[in-house]
C-alpha cells in the first residue's frame, strides 16, 4: 500500500489550473484571473487510501512548441520526468480553444485524465457539453469540474488515482494510444503536425460535443477598452482605490498609534527596573521604531492590497496590459511588463520575481531593472505624509488632492520606465524583437474568501513582518548613532551634516539624505529614522503623530520645497535590500544588479536637482 504515483497537471493560462492543483494538494499558490501567474513548476503532493501522489503544476501554456520560457519548462517537464498520470485541464466555456493544447499532449502516450473545468460558467452560458462523447472522442476519463468545489476535487483525485492504478497493473501508460517519437532533431517536444488537420479536429469535437451555442456575454470591455474611455476609466479606478486608501487609513492609522503608545506606556512601568540605557535602547529605539512602521503600514495595506485584488480577481489586470502594450511597445517591451509594475506596486521583489512571465532575456532584463521605478507599497504612506506639506494647510490637505498627486505620481512612474526601457533597448539591451500572446479572460465573480487570504495573510502581513524584523534593529542602530558623541555632538547629526553640501543640490537636507540611506533594509523605515535622525534619537512618539507631523518637519526646516523633492526621491531612488537581493539572483549578474540601483537613482537625483533650480529660479 505504500505505492508512490506522479500527476502532472496541464493547460492553458486562466483556465483555473493551478486553483484545482491548490485544492487537491492543500497548497496556496497565488492564482489571479490573468495569463501567466504560475511562471515555475510547483511541487505537490496528496494522500488516498494508503497510497502518495506527488504532483507537480506545469505553467499555463497554449502549446508545446518551445516559443515562451512556460512552453520550454513545460515541455522539458514532460520530456524528463513522464508521470504516471496526466491531467490536462480543459475551459467549459471554450472547449475548442482549450482542446489544442490535449491533442498536442495525446501523441506522448501518456496515461491521460480530461479535467473539464469551469463547468458552473458553462451552465450560467447555458451551455451542456456531453462529457461521454468526449471521453469517446479523446479516448480518456472526462471529470466535470468546479475550482472553487471540494467535491470537484474528491471526484477528480479518485478519477486520478483510478487511472493510475489501473495503467501501473497494465504495466503501459495508455494502451489506446499509439506513441509517436517524443524529441525531435530540433529539440521540440511533440512531431510538428499539420495545423490545417489538427485544428479541423478539434473544430469536430468542440461541434460534436457541444449542441448549444453559448447565451451572449455582457461586454464591458466595449468600454474598458473603448478608443475614448479607456484611459479615463483607468485614471478613474486608480484614483478611486487611492482615494478610499488615503481616506479610509487616516482613522485607523490615529487609533492604532494610540494603542501602541499605550502599550509601550505599560511597558516602560515593566521596565523600570532595567538599566535606563537598555530601556532607553528597547523601548525608545526598537519598540518605538517598530510600532511606527505598523502604525503606519498596516491601514493603508489593509485597504490597498483588498481592492487591488478584487481588480485582479475580476480580470482588470490582463485588460491594462493589452492597454499597455502600444506604449511598452514602442519602448522595445511587451503588454507583460506592466503586469510586473503591478505586482511592484504591493512589493518590488515580487514585481522582479513576476518578470518571469516576459519571454524575451533583454526584454526580461529590462523589465527588472525599471521594476524598481514602480513605488512600493512601502512608499504610500511616506509620500501620503509628505503631501501634507506642499501647502499652507498641512496635513490637513484634501483626500482627493491626496489621490489626485498619487495618481500623478503613479503617471509619472509608468512615464519613466517607459523612457528608460526605451533607452536601454536601444543601447545596452538592442535588438531581440518579439511578441506574446496575451488572452483577455472572462469577468469572473470574485471568490471574497481568496481575495481575503491572498490580500491579508500572503501580502499584508508578510510585507509587515519583513518591515517590522528590518525597523526593529534599525532603531536600536538609530539610538546608539544617537548616543555616540563627537566633541558633544550625537554621531546621527555629525553624519547629517556631511550630507549637506550633496543633500542641497537635490533640494533635501543632510538628514532626510541620512535617513534615505539608512532605509536601504525597508523603504517603511524612512519616515521615522528621518524624524529620529532630526530629534538625534529621541522617542519617536507622540511627534510623529499626524496631526503635529507638520509642524514638527516645517520647524526642522522641511518646507514645501523640500517635501516635494522627498517625494520624488521616494519614487526613484535605489531598491531595498530585499529586492536588490532578488535582482542579483533573478539576472544572475553583478552588473545588472548595479545598474538596477543606478538607473533609478540618476532619474531621482536629476529630477530632484531640476526641481529644486526651477523652485528656486521662481522664488
Amino acid at each position: 500500500m505504500n505505492e508512490t504515483f506522479s500527476v502532472c497537471f496541464a493547460g492553458n493560462p486562466n483556465v483555473g489550473k493551478t486553483t484545482l492543483f491548490n485544492a487537491l494538494t492543500g497548497l496556496r499558490q497565488h492564482t489571479g484571473n490573468w495569463t501567466g501567474k504560475t511562471v515555475d513548476p510547483a511541487w505537490g503532493s496528496w494522500t488516498l487510501e494508503g497510497r502518495t501522489y506527488l504532483a507537480v503544476d506545469l505553467p499555463g501554456v497554449y502549446s508545446m512548441r518551445g516559443g515562451t520560457p512556460e512552453e520550454r519548462i513545460a515541455a522539458s517537464w514532460l520530456r524528463e520526468h513522464p508521470p504516471d498520470c496526466l491531467v490536462v485541464i480543459l475551459d467549459a466555456t471554450a472547449i475548442e480553444r482549450t482542446l489544442v493544447l490535449a491533442l498536442e499532449l495525446r501523441p506522448l502516450g501518456l496515461n491521460t485524465v480530461i479535467c473539464l473545468n469551469l463547468m458552473d460558467e458553462a451552465e450560467r452560458l447555458g451551455l451542456q457539453p456531453d462529457l461521454a462523447l468526449l471521453s469517446d472522442l479523446l479516448g480518456a476519463p472526462v471529470v466535470p469540474t468546479r475550482a472553487d468545489r471540494k467535491q470537484s476535487a474528491e471526484q477528480l483525485r479518485r478519477t486520478v488515482a483510478c487511472a493510475c492504478l489501473k495503467a501501473r497493473a497494465s504495466g503501459s501508460a495508455d494502451a489506446n494510444v499509439q506513441t509517436l517519437p517524443v524529441l525531435r532533431p530540433a529539440g521540440e517536444l511533440l512531431p510538428e503536425p499539420d495545423p490545417a488537420s489538427v485544428f479541423a479536429r478539434v473544430s469536430a469535437i468542440a461541434r460534436a460535443v457541444c449542441s448549444a451555442a453559448p447565451r451572449p456575454r455582457r461586454d464591458p470591455d466595449r468600454i474598458l477598452l473603448g478608443k475614448w474611455t479607456a484611459w479615463p476609466g483607468v485614471l478613474l479606478l486608480l484614483f478611486g482605490i487611492l482615494y478610499l486608501t488615503v481616506c479610509g487609513a487616516n482613522y485607523p492609522s490615529k487609533l492604532l498609534e494610540a494603542l501602541l503608545g499605550c502599550l509601550g506606556d505599560r511597558l516602560r512601568l515593566w521596565l523600570r527596573p532595567i538599566p535606563e540605557w537598555l530601556s532607553g535602547l528597547l523601548l525608545d529605539g526598537v519598540y518605538g521604531t517598530a510600532a511606527k512602521v505598523v502604525s503606519v503600514m498596516l491601514p493603508p495595506m489593509a485597504i490597498f492590497f483588498p481592492l487591488f485584488t478584487l481588480l485582479e480577481d475580476l480580470g482588470w489586470l490582463p485588460r491594462l496590459a493589452f492597454l499597455l502594450d502600444r506604449p511598452f511597445a514602442c519602448a522595445g517591451t511587451c503588454g507583460r511588463q506592466s503586469l510586473t509594475m503591478c505586482m511592484g506596486l504591493g512589493c518590488n521583489a515580487v514585481g522582479v520575481l513576476g518578470c518571469r512571465i516576459i519571454p524575451g532575456k533583454k526584454q526580461r532584463l529590462a523589465a527588472v531593472v525599471t521594476n524598481v521605478m514602480t513605488p512600493c507599497n512601502g512608499r504610500f504612506p511616506t509620500l501620503i505624509l509628505l503631501m501634507g506639506l506642499l501647502t499652507d494647510r498641512g496635513v490637513q490637505t484634501s483626500p482627493l488632492l491626496r489621490a489626485a498627486m498619487l495618481t500623478g505620481l503613479l503617471a509619472l512612474s509608468t512615464l519613466a520606465t517607459l523612457a528608460v526601457s526605451r533607452i536601454l533597448r536601444k543601447t545596452l539591451l538592442k535588438g531581440e524583437e518579439g511578441s506574446f500572446v496575451l488572452e483577455l479572460p472572462p469577468f469572473r465573480r470574485p471568490r471574497l474568501g481568496q481575495i481575503l487570504i491572498r490580500s491579508v495573510l500572503d501580502r499584508t502581513a508578510k510585507i509587515l513582518l519583513r518591515a517590522v524584523t528590518v525597523a526593529a534593529p534599525a532603531g536600536a542602530l538609530l539610538w546608539i548613532l544617537s548616543r555616540i558623541r563627537l566633541s558633544e555632538v550625537p554621531l546621527l547629526t555629525v553624519l547629517a551634516r556631511s550630507l549637506e553640501a550633496p543633500a542641497s543640490v537635490m533640494g533635501l537636507s543632510g538628514a532626510l539624505l541620512l535617513a534615505f540611506l539608512l532605509c536601504f533594509p525597508a523603504n517603511e523605515l524612512l519616515l521615522p529614522l528621518a524624524v529620529g535622525i532630526l530629534q538625534s534619537g529621541a522617542a519617536l512618539g507622540a511627534e510623529l503623530a499626524e496631526t503635529e507631523l507638520a509642524p514638527f518637519l516645517a520647524g526642522a526646516g522641511v518646507g514645501p520645497r523640500m517635501a516635494l523633492c522627498a517625494m520624488l526621491f521616494t519614487m526613484f531612488h535605489w531598491p531595498c535590500s530585499t529586492t536588490l537581493l532578488t535582482i542579483r539572483r533573478e539576472t544572475g549578474s553583478r552588473i545588472w544588479t548595479l545598474l538596477a540601483v543606478l538607473l533609478p537613482t540618476a532619474a531621482g537625483v536629476l529630477l530632484c536637482a531640476a526641481v529644486n533650480w526651477i523652485w528656486g529660479f521662481f522664488e
